[in-house]
């Protein structure tokens, strides 16, 4: 008896181990999701909505790819076509077009720029669903206008036995493009007002230059607030130059228009009607808007002290 117990024990050991192996070895080493089909030529991760950040790169979309005919992997081409229009593009909800490159990276590293709607040279086929690439480069030239850019597209994956088309393969996906609204000043400076060569009837007259841009918005809006005046503190007119014991009441204007002589009055809290267009990026490079400081003759010839000042704040604000 102790004999057949021990054969036993023995004996169910070996059906385990091999149960286990027999598990393992139908487990896939790498689980697949959103397949464009279980077939030997296969696109994986690809058949979605693939959202990018404008702020980051490499801007690329990972997927996986495979290429086989039984045992024998093969090569094989991509060709991506735009479902709308004839070019890569990205559009925005106002009809905004964002050119853009689309290039394909091979689990092997080999890179090739994909044109629309043509195929590209061949690319060495795994037996596996190996990581892929396709990789989105932006036109620098372009200064994006709007938050968000959207556009459908369709890959097609060819794969040869020598001369002869083994099998194809299509997915469709889209490509969404974010861009975080971003504005700002810049080459905004102090204006000095003076009555030196001003005659008594004349307005004290005043300007300065800035630039307002930033990428991810159309056209903005326009504050400008006193420190001393009603619009930003606590005066009795909205615009104020304080003294050490007085104040002078002063106006201004806004422009986006270098060209023009005067601009658009506030309101009587400090914002300004309507909007502008934006024309410059965050590099801001030309000026394109205008401050206009106006004190009127009776206001600065009644001023008992030699020196006021005040602060203006600009405020812009992307739409």
């Amino acid at each position: 008896m102790p004999t057949i117990k021990k054969l036993q024990k023995f004996g169910l050991f070996p059906a385990l181990l091999l149960l286990l192996l027999l598990l393992l070895l139908n487990m896939p080493l790498q689980a697949q999701v959103n397949c464009s089909s279980n077939n030997d030529l296969r696109v994986c991760g690809l058949e979605d909505s693939h959202t990018l950040d404008y702020e980051s790169d490499p801007k690329e979309i990972q997927f996986t790819t495979r290429s086989l005919l039984g045992s024998w992997t093969l090569r094989y081409d991509v060709e991506v076509t735009p479902l709308s229009g004839s070019t890569f593009s990205l559009f925005a909800d106002s009809g905004e077009q964002l050119d853009i490159d689309l290039s394909f990276r091979a689990n092997n590293g080999s890179t090739e720029t994909l044109t629309p709607g043509n195929q590209s040279n061949t690319f060495a086929g795994t037996s596996d669903d190996a990581d892929t690439y396709l990789v989105i480069e932006l036109d620098s030239n372009q200064v994006p206008s709007s938050s968000r850019y959207s556009a459908s597209f369709e890959m097609t994956l060819n794969n040869y036995f020598f001369i002869w088309t083994a099998g194809t393969e299509t997915v469709q996906f889209d490509i969404e493009l974010e861009v975080e609204p971003s504005i700002t000043i810049r080459n905004l400076g102090d204006v000095d007002l003076s009555n030196s060569g001003t005659l008594f009837g004349q307005s004290i007259e005043g300007s300065e230059d800035f630039c307002v841009g930033g990428i991810g918005f159309s056209s903005y809006t326009v504050n400008l607030s006193s420190a001393n005046g009603s619009t930003g503190g606590g005066g009795s007119n909205a615009y104020e130059l304080g003294g050490s014991s007085e104040q002078i009441p002063y106006s201004v204007a806004f422009s986006d228009n270098l060209g023009a002589t005067s601009g658009v009055s506030p309101g009587s809290l400090g914002d300004v009607p309507g909007s502008f267009s934006r024309t410059e990026d965050e590099s801001c490079l030309s000026d394109n808007a205008r401050i206009y400081i106006s004190v009127a003759p009776s206001d600065w010839e009644n001023a008992s002290e030699p020196f006021y000042t005040d602060v203006l704040t600009v405020t812009v604000s992307s739409q």
